[in-house]
């Protein structure tokens, strides 16, 4: 009998490639120089970094964002882009377009190989508020697309207070095709009906199993995104997703 080779469980996006369709959100498992490295040798298609602004940051009010700025992680990215095994994405959040557009070159410069441009921050709705105002947002999409060198992807807040299919045409005009969204159906799923098949989807949140990645592929996303459930568990999960991927589908796994 000719042996069965098991089933490609990696990634495309953007034309980059992911060894496997499950990564870290930005801020799980990220918080840290150990931890990113850990992630480097664990089974994750991708090392997310903590979503970086330009100058530290600390503030009560926003404790999620609290990051030493974007120069103390430039050197950990050219070292983990160096040695790990899979693509590096880094997180970046400003107050304004020229921030994230600058942001988003720098991290390009220094080895990450997609950029995530962070609008679901609660702090960069009450600063920037990219969608209260489409010419915010216009600006803001144009400036990370001309000075961005890598793919940029934009993540969603829960609720973008405009039409997705207003969205969709203001992401197809700045050439930005990589949207993170939530794992639910106001996120994920309404934006797949309502925006079209031109966006390439990361969902994020409530992935516990296999199971849940298969079921977010099958709704339209191309790779998720780990957050709780890899703080709980370690970045062992990753291993663990694939196991139960390659066993529902009838393979023996790794």
């Amino acid at each position: 009998m000719t042996e069965r080779r098991p089933t490609d469980l990696g990634t495309t996006i953007a034309g980059i490639r992911f060894p496997f369709c499950a990564m870290n959100a930005a801020g799980a498992w990220s918080s840290t120089a150990s931890e990113l490295r850990a992630l480097a040798r664990s089974a994750t298609g991708a090392i997310v970094l903590k979503t970086a602004t330009w100058h530290p940051f600390v503030h009560p009010a926003y404790r999620s964002l609290h990051n030493p700025g974007h120069d103390k992680l430039l050197p950990l990215v050219r070292e983990l882009a160096a040695q790990a095994p899979c693509p590096v994405v880094a997180s970046i959040a400003g107050v304004t377009a020229d921030e994230y557009a600058n942001l988003a070159r720098a991290f390009g410069e220094a080895g990450a190989a997609m950029v995530e441009a962070n609008l679901a921050d609660a702090w960069v709705a009450a600063t920037l508020a990219p969608f209260e105002e489409h010419d915010v947002l216009r600006e803001l999409l144009a400036k990370l697309a001309a000075r961005a060198a890598v793919p940029v992807a934009v993540k969603l807040p829960e609720r973008i207070g405009v039409p997705y299919r207003a969205l969709a045409a203001a992401l197809a005009e700045a050439g930005i095709h990589v949207v993170v969204a939530r794992n639910d159906f106001a996120g994920l799923e309404k934006l797949r009906l309502e925006a079209g098949a031109g966006l390439e989807l990361i969902a994020v949140g409530g992935i516990q199993s296999g199971y849940d990645v298969a079921r977010a592929l099958s709704k339209g996303a191309r790779a998720v995104q780990v957050g709780a459930a890899l703080v709980a568990e370690g970045p062992g999960i990753f291993a663990r997703l694939a196991h139960e991927m390659r066993v529902a589908r009838g393979e023996r796994g790794e």
